[in-house]
């Protein structure tokens, strides 16, 4: 007497599992609001102001020294700051 769980068993249990999703219609849409509150971290613009944390790609070569009155970042050249 086999006392093991058959080997069908066990697969239809994990084929009852899986889970399909459709990508064509999420449920959730990302929609960035118009304004954004960036800080640099490391090589990133960092906007925490969003209802999902966002970044944008500055690079070791530049950093933020400030936001005009948009609040749009103000980078320049670490060079040009003698950092």
């Amino acid at each position: 007497m086999n006392s093991q769980p058959e080997e069908n068993e066990t697969q239809e249990e994990i084929k009852g599992e899986e889970e399909v999703l459709d990508f064509t219609k999420p449920s959730f849409t990302f929609k960035p609001s118009g304004y954004h509150s960036y800080c640099q971290q490391g090589f990133y613009l960092v906007c925490k102001s969003c209802e999902i944390q966002h970044a944008v790609w500055v690079g070791a070569e530049k950093i933020m020294v400030g936001v005009t009155e948009k609040g749009e970042p103000i980078l320049k050249k670490r060079v040009s700051v003698n950092l």
